[in-house]
């Protein structure tokens, strides 16, 4: 029982960290520093978490499947990560076009990976994929 409490524990702590490195890049997009701010959010996300976005970048989807499931990530983690992804491909879409679709892409493969890991279709899950293909769309 204690042991599934630690783990329980680490989950959600994982969880908390995600969001703050999402909630840090925001605050350097938000003050234009765009460049510096994937920078240090992807330093935190390796130093931190072990989650290398640059090698998730270069992932398949079986490969990026294994990823996810050997750091135990939930489908709130990789919704978190997805965001990142996403608002990184936004940001992105104004210097590097490829790259910001990239970004994209991976946004939604992270989505579809929630959904397998939960076993569930989420409306939320499915309005986000929805949101950046119309993104992908109109400007990428």
């Amino acid at each position: 029982m204690e042991q599934r409490d630690l783990l329980k524990d680490q989950i959600e702590q994982l969880g908390k960290v995600l969001a703050k490195i999402l909630s840090d890049f925001l605050g350097f997009k938000s003050s234009g520093n765009i460049t510096q701010g994937i920078e240090i959010s992807n330093e935190s996300l390796q130093s931190e978490l072990d989650i290398d976005i640059e090698k998730i970048m270069t992932l398949n989807k079986t490969e990026l499947d294994e990823y996810i499931r050997n750091r135990q990530l939930t489908e709130i983690h990789l919704e978190l990560l997805s965001e990142y992804l996403k608002e990184v491909g936004l940001a992105k879409s104004k210097i590097d076009n490829s790259d910001a679709h990239l970004c994209l892409q991976k946004a939604i493969e992270l989505l579809d990976v929630a959904d397998e890991i939960s076993k569930t279709m989420s409306f939320d899950r499915i309005n986000k994929k929805s949101e950046i293909k119309n993104v992908l769309q109109q400007n990428v």
